[in-house]
């Protein structure tokens, strides 16, 4: 399996965030999802017992790894940041870091 594989049981919006991200880590020639599972759908994370993102899209996971270059603005890439935040915002849709390891993806 690998770790960029889109999660089962995601809406249509989930679904279309998953394209996203990963169509923009191709782009960028970004494919390190940190030895982690990189996305979790929103069933999935409640079923974890986790606190945050349980209402979201799409859950990303970047415990380091190109995501977290991505969704984590403590490692100074604001432009990647920036670029993906554009790229949600143009479907209706925005990241919200839960903790410095996932970020959760919701309707705008």
């Amino acid at each position: 399996m690998s770790d960029l594989e889109m999660p089962e049981n995601l809406s249509d919006k989930g679904q279309k965030a998953h394209e996203i991200i990963v169509k923009f880590l191709q782009h960028k020639s970004m494919t390190y999802a940190g030895g982690c599972k990189a996305f979790y759908s929103p069933q999935e994370w409640t079923e974890r017992g986790e606190k945050y993102g349980t209402n979201s899209l799409l859950v990303v996971v970047h415990d380091g790894g190109d995501l977290a270059r991505i969704f984590n603005i403590d490692y100074g890439s604001y432009i990647l940041n920036e670029d993906m935040n554009n790229m949600l915002a143009k479907v209706g849709m925005f990241a919200e870091a839960c903790t410095s390891w996932y970020t959760a993806i919701y309707d705008l």
